[in-house]
């Protein structure tokens, strides 16, 4: 698998992971998971609510929610909540927002790295157990199409993060 998801990457490194499930056949987790490791830094022993905690931090995100091949944009800050029956519950004044997140439905959290229409994009992304996407947090950009540097340090803290947690569980 990882090699026939690495030449589609090769081929065409713009096309989605979505894009690439569809023509294997499989979940868009399970390319995500076998995508080339340039691309993809997985969060696997990183627990859920420290991302959570970082997402707070990123400022107003783009959050992608795409459901059967319809996409929803959201710009807003990633709202506070807490922990409560298997859910975080978002409940933050300062953003629309709002909703219940299933603590145990995710599955797997990964940081990709790729581009898309020719411009670099970098990715927060979190499946299902069943690789299913539940939503994505984009880095946003300024004018000049360069990624905001906060963002931009934020992401590549939860990559240094996620080194330092899989060398612990080696």
């Amino acid at each position: 698998m990882k090699q026939k998801i690495a030449e589609l990457f090769a081929e065409n490194p713009s096309q989605t992971p979505a894009e690439a499930a569809m023509k294997l056949n499989v979940a868009e987790g399970t390319v995500i998971r076998n995508m080339p490791e340039e691309m993809v830094t997985l969060l696997e022993n990183t627990p859920l609510e420290d991302v959570y905690t970082r997402l707070r931090d990123f400022g107003d995100i783009m959050l992608v929610l795409d459901v059967q091949g319809s996409i929803f944009e959201m710009v807003t800050p990633f709202p506070k909540g807490g922990y409560k029956f298997g859910y975080y519950n978002m409940s933050d004044k300062r953003t629309p927002l709002k909703g219940h997140l299933k603590m145990e439905g995710i599955g797997t959290i990964a940081l990709v790295t790729k581009p898309f229409h020719g411009v670099p994009t970098k990715s927060i992304q979190f499946f299902s157990n069943e690789g299913h996407p539940v939503f994505k947090v984009y880095l946003r950009r300024n004018k000049d199409k360069t990624f905001l540097a906060e963002q931009l340090e934020q992401f590549e803290a939860l990559e240094a993060l996620a080194k330092d947690k899989a060398g612990e569980a080696a």
